[in-house]
């Protein structure tokens, strides 16, 4: 079953992703680097992601700890992309049009990983 799906949803769906993995890698590295870092990729994520945690500043709860606070706005935007973009379609585009990005990614590492079996078992 391949339905093709309006170009704009899917970019849409992309930009939603790619925030909410850099919100989950932001997590995943205030676990292991304190915010104070001079580290240059922990700086990067950190300018990355403060825009987004100031504009969702208002919807987060109070009780929610300060170091929790990017997984809890991930999990708003995947909350976002699984339950309200596939209404834009309508209630029947609900299980079909979840994880496109995350598809597409598989894919390419399925890809790669064949092509690496393949390589190395012949020797091309």
């Amino acid at each position: 079953m391949n339905i093709l799906f309006p170009i704009w949803l899917i970019i849409i769906d992309y930009i939603l992703a790619l925030i909410m993995t850099i919100l989950v890698l932001k997590f995943v590295l205030n676990l292991f680097i304190n915010e104070e870092s001079n580290l240059s990729f922990f700086k990067f994520f950190t300018k990355i992601t403060s825009p987004i945690l100031k504009v969702t500043y208002k919807m987060t709860p109070n009780f929610i700890v300060q170091p929790l606070i990017p997984l809890y706005v991930a999990w708003l935007f995947f909350m976002i992309r699984i339950y309200f973009l596939p209404l834009v379609l309508g209630y029947s585009y609900i299980g079909t049009f979840a994880f496109v990005f995350e598809k597409q990614i598989i894919e390419q590492i399925k890809s790669i990983i064949l092509n690496m079996a393949l390589y190395l078992n012949y020797g091309l």
